[in-house]
């Protein structure tokens, strides 16, 4: 006899990776000391199903350790994010991934915007203090980079243009790749680490949303820093970026301080349809083992929520930043294509995060171009490129 909690968990893992017609316990057998190992907050050995609740139920984060953010990093997973043991779970089980909007594989597009102007005052004051610091610290190439900036600075000034305001350079460049994305845009800041330029984030706000609205872009909320810990502030912000763009449906947290476990319900209660928060900042892949859309698991519950998460599998600043895994752009490049790669063989729904920051081409040269080989590389093999919402809606769908 398979205990009720057992058999409601392996029920959702099965139906989240599309194995409605599998048998629990008869065609996948039953361990009861697995699922006790997953009580315990240990990951089970030998046993496919219940290792794939283990991770996809997100139990290692359960108490696992965090990073100064409070986020918990891939350093600290036993999971390998670009080989999800869902993914493996399916295969073995002869099950079909969904084609989403048809296509041997969807991404989503996705930006989070943070500073929106790079040349405030305090924008020219760091970039000048940034120049110092990487110069005095013999690193050349970036202390040069910030120096060929400040030099544009006035040039920009004088057109009333800006390096970081490239919204209107990604909305073509996606046009010519018949892709269109989802833009996440801060509403409050209440936190040192939501930005310094508040006041031109706050200028910019209105005139950033008509320019997405224009191109039927999505415009989806960035829950503050503070909001990762504070309900009642992720409500109040969604509801003010609602005056001026109308209906959100989806969300990513700032920094990735997403925990399934102490922050998903608030989404949820707030109206929001889906999150994209679900991924590693210090590695590329897939952070619950799954490389599609799935309802994320409420223990509170002992049931799947009506969120759907959108796996975010890879982020710009992850590839680039020296914190992370500080790649070229050509390593960044190869590592991205061999992730495309997998999806063209083994399918795929989820979400790539390219900061609108990262078209400053004085700064971060080729990491724009980058961008539109990555939207040629999807469609090259057989991919759609999506936005998040459109991806999250056809999943709930599929999961229903």
């Amino acid at each position: 006899m398979i205990p009720g909690q057992v058999e409601r968990r392996a029920r959702w893992v099965l139906d989240t990776i599309g194995g409605r017609e599998v048998g629990f316990g008869d065609d996948v057998p039953y361990r009861s000391e697995s699922w006790e190992q997953v009580d315990r907050g240990e990951r089970p050995a030998g046993d496919d199903l219940a290792e794939a609740f283990f991770h996809l139920a997100r139990v290692e984060e359960l108490n696992g350790a965090r990073d100064e953010h409070d986020r918990f990093r891939a350093a600290s997973s036993c999971l390998d994010p670009l080989d999800p043991p869902l993914e493996r779970l399916r295969r073995q089980l002869g099950v079909e991934p969904p084609r989403w909007g048809g296509a041997r594989f969807a991404v989503a597009l996705t930006h989070d915007v943070d500073v929106p102007w790079k040349w405030t005052r305090k924008g020219l004051k760091g970039a000048a203090a940034r120049a110092k610091s990487e110069l005095v610290h013999g690193h050349v190439g970036p202390g040069l980079r910030e120096l060929r900036g400040l030099a544009g600075a006035a040039a920009h000034k004088a057109a009333g243009t800006d390096p970081y305001w490239s919204f209107d350079r990604i909305l073509k460049d996606e046009r010519r790749c018949d892709a269109s994305s989802t833009f996440f845009l801060l509403a409050d800041h209440a936190h040192e680490f939501d930005g310094a330029a508040v006041e031109s984030y706050e200028r910019l706000r209105p005139r950033l949303v008509e320019t997405l609205r224009e191109s039927a872009a999505e415009v989806g909320l960035h829950g503050s820093y503070s909001a990762a810990d504070d309900p009642g502030r992720i409500a109040k912000e969604k509801a003010r970026l609602e005056d001026l763009a109308g209906p959100v449906q989806g969300q990513r947290y700032h920094y990735l301080r997403v925990d399934p476990h102490r922050n998903l319900g608030s989404l949820e209660a707030a109206g929001f349809s889906y999150d994209s928060s679900l991924g590693f900042g210090d590695a590329i892949g897939f952070r619950a083992g799954i490389a599609h859309p799935f309802r994320p698991w409420d223990f509170e519950r002992e049931a799947p929520r009506q969120l759907v998460e959108v796996p975010l599998a890879a982020m710009d600043v992850t590839l680039s930043a020296e914190r992370y895994l500080n790649l070229g752009v050509d390593e960044a490049e190869r590592r991205l294509m061999s992730l495309l790669d997998w999806a063209a063989e083994n399918g795929g729904g989820f979400a790539i995060l390219w900061h609108s920051e990262q078209y400053d081409s004085a700064l971060l040269p080729g990491w724009d171009r980058l961008y539109r080989r990555v939207m040629e590389g999807v469609r090259a093999r057989g991919g759609a490129c999506v936005q998040a919402g459109a991806l999250a809606e056809e999943a709930r769908e599929w999961l229903s």
